[in-house]
């Protein structure tokens, strides 16, 4: 409401996942209406009329499957919740088509509890980036078509060096790497599919670390024409809610969202925006 984010994306399975969908349709209607408190803003940055992109985010490493005891074992931890995304990796790049049915079935089932309450994904994507897992990979094209999903997250990100490796984060510019080959290999299948994917992502390594100085160091190299998903991942403090470090909802990045969520309503922001000559846009436009 108060920010410039065009886009979003739902974990099935979270613990707020119903009131999110709840109050989405609100959302919309005050965007229609150029009611939001942003609108001045957006104006100024082109922002389109359409609606904002829902997308469903893929996760199967946080929280409890929604297929229940049908979800294999051997993919879950001691307390039955989804592992870290280390361990699965592990497991899934050893296991053989039979032991995989489960997990597609698991993650139909999150774009159907969506679908059930109306909402048409616009997009899709991975929490923590599942879809770049070769088996997962594998399934993405038929879920894209099976259910009408026009557009996919496709996380190559290029000039780690320049954004990553000169500030001296060392474990973050080798896990971005690793990040890019996947998704190097991800980008070619679903271009070979024929499926919508932005021209260019940024946010891999940045993940609630993202303010102007960093994005400032993203632009030095001109973009060019298209789109250029930015991943983000604001949030408000939430008063008297601990979350144990064994909590599966357990989120490491709680203290650093409300600082981004702050810069993203910010008026220096669309200043910085509208002096690049850069505008808002939607993932439903590239279909």
């Amino acid at each position: 409401r108060d920010g410039l984010l065009t886009s979003t994306s739902v974990l099935a399975n979270a613990p707020a996942a119903d009131a999110a969908c709840e109050a989405w349709p609100d959302l919309i209607a005050e965007h229609s209406s150029t009611q939001l408190p942003s609108s001045d803003r957006r104006k100024a940055l082109t922002d389109s009329s359409l609606p904002f992109d829902l997308g469903i985010h893929l996760n199967l490493t946080q929280g409890r499957p929604l297929t229940g005891e049908r979800f294999p074992a051997r993919l879950l931890n001691k307390q039955g919740d989804f592992p870290g995304i280390g361990f699965l990796f592990s497991r899934l790049i050893r296991s053989n088509p039979a032991q995989l049915a489960p997990v597609a079935d698991e993650l139909r089932a999150q774009i159907e509890w969506m679908c059930d309450r109306g909402l048409r994904p616009s997009h899709l994507n991975g929490h923590q980036y599942v879809e770049l897992i070769p088996p997962i990979a594998a399934m993405i094209s038929e879920m894209l078509g099976r259910y009408s999903i026009p557009v996919v997250r496709v996380a190559y990100e290029s000039g780690l060096s320049r954004s990553v490796l000169w500030n001296r984060r060392i474990a973050a510019w080798g896990l971005g790497l690793v990040k890019r080959h996947y998704a190097s290999v991800f980008r070619r299948r679903i271009h070979h599919a024929g499926i919508a994917f932005p021209d260019r992502f940024f946010g891999t390594s940045h993940a609630g670390l993202i303010n102007q100085q960093v994005l400032q160091t993203f632009l030095r190299r001109p973009l060019g024409a298209g789109c250029t998903e930015i991943g983000l991942h604001p949030g408000v403090a939430l008063e008297n809610h601990a979350v144990a470090s064994d909590d599966p909802w357990f989120d490491p990045l709680s203290n650093l969202r409300p600082a981004e969520c702050e810069w993203l309503c910010s008026s220096d922001l669309a200043e910085f925006l509208m002096t690049r000559g850069l505008a808002l846009g939607r993932l439903k436009s590239l279909d």
